[in-house]
């Protein structure tokens, strides 16, 4: 082997590799977020003591969670995002519900909303889920969605396309 096609071969490794622990950190990501909401929405629907935190709920994580970046705009972020991508909940059962040991009741239709849950989790970051949860029409959701996806849209892209 030459020494050129040594560094080819690393640099191809790297940057493969580099990618797909990205893609995975980032599927986790949006995972754990989806979850998050899942357990806050469990909660303020059918917590035995929710009427105790009231609204006051998502501050009062803040407060006793102490965890960075775990503040309450955040978690009003974050189950907006829950109630945007139900589908996901198909994912998270396929996928990891038994390395968590864990149960979900179904509180919403998953079955067959929007773009389905394998696509989303496999094309689209989270910061784009997210800036996509906040549009209220579910067609426009949609919509931005495909096209993130498909013209593989940046961040900065999206945010001028919804804008």
């Amino acid at each position: 082997m030459k020494f050129n096609s040594l560094v080819k071969q690393i640099n191809a490794v790297q940057k493969t590799l580099q990618a797909t622990a990205e893609h995975a950190i980032n599927m986790s990501l949006t995972i754990r977020n989806w979850l998050i909401g899942y357990y806050i929405v469990e909660f303020e629907q059918n917590g035995e003591d929710r009427a105790k935190y009231g609204e006051k709920l998502l501050q009062k994580l803040e407060e006793k969670l102490k965890t960075k970046g775990m503040i309450k705009q955040r978690f009003r972020e974050i189950r907006q995002f829950y109630f945007a991508y139900p589908q996901i909940e198909n994912e998270i059962r396929r996928t990891v519900s038994g390395e968590l040991n864990f149960t979900i009741r179904r509180t919403l239709s998953a079955e067959s909303y929007g773009t389905p849950a394998k696509q989303l989790l496999r094309k689209l970051p989270y910061s784009h889920l997210l800036l996509i949860s906040s549009i209220d029409n579910s067609l426009k959701l949609n919509f931005y969605e495909m096209e993130s996806i498909n013209g593989n849209w940046s961040f900065r892209e999206l945010e001028r396309q919804i804008n």
